[in-house]
């Protein structure tokens, strides 16, 4: 997938769903505003301020990258092109899905709600959650990754880190990715988004 068409996906909004999600109940769109509102203050802890190159890692704004557990049960997925372990809720097991595509200069990985994405029905293309991408053969502060304008500088992105081989980013939805019409669909999309600032990262090749 290249920029451009990554562009395309996740910044046009259909009309059609936004009118759609205009006619939704008062309730839903306040529960809709928590959701994006605490979104948007738990991204903001996750990027990070400064990058070592000395160390060759990247040190989180809240706390170091997650050591695994020995006897660990929690849900994790492992992104092997580009060497990041995710530690997952324990409500994301058995409800969600992850395909990796190409982007310019990396890799990038489409996190879903499994409930939605490819059950079949109109909505089959959506259930998107976010996306984890990694730019790069080299560590770069933000600033400098800033600078090699993304997605043509149509996407705004979070920098989450570096290792000594490349920079990660996530990107968050920016269309309704649900039927507006199916109450359980929606509190099922929204359970998962909700809990996606609980999720931690382990880092490969970190020295």
């Amino acid at each position: 997938m290249n920029s451009r068409k990554l562009a395309d996906r996740i910044g046009n909004i259909d009309e059609r769903l936004v009118q759609q999600a205009q006619n939704l109940p008062n309730y839903g769109a306040r529960r809709r505003n928590r959701v994006i509102k605490r979104i948007a203050t738990c991204a903001a802890t996750l990027v990070l301020m400064v990058c070592s190159f000395a160390a060759g890692m990247a040190v989180s704004a809240n706390e170091p990258v997650v050591e695994p557990s020995q006897d660990s049960a929690q849900e994790t997925v492992f992104l092997e092109e580009i060497g990041l372990t995710l530690i997952l809720p324990d409500e994301w097991k058995d409800n969600y899905a992850v395909e990796v595509g190409e982007m310019e200069g990396g890799y990038i990985y489409t996190f879903y709600d499994s409930t939605i994405h490819r059950q079949g029905g109109e909505w089959s293309d959506f259930g998107i959650l976010f996306w984890i991408g990694a730019y790069g053969d080299r560590a770069m502060t933000a600033e400098e990754l800033e600078q090699e304008n993304l997605f043509d500088g149509a996407i705004p992105y979070q920098y989450l880190f570096s290792n000594k081989n490349t920079n990660y980013i996530r990107t968050d939805v920016t269309d309704v990715q649900w039927d507006p019409s199916n109450p359980e669909m929606e509190q099922h999309y929204l359970m998962l988004l909700e809990s996606i600032p609980e999720i931690r990262f382990i880092l490969d090749n970190v020295l």
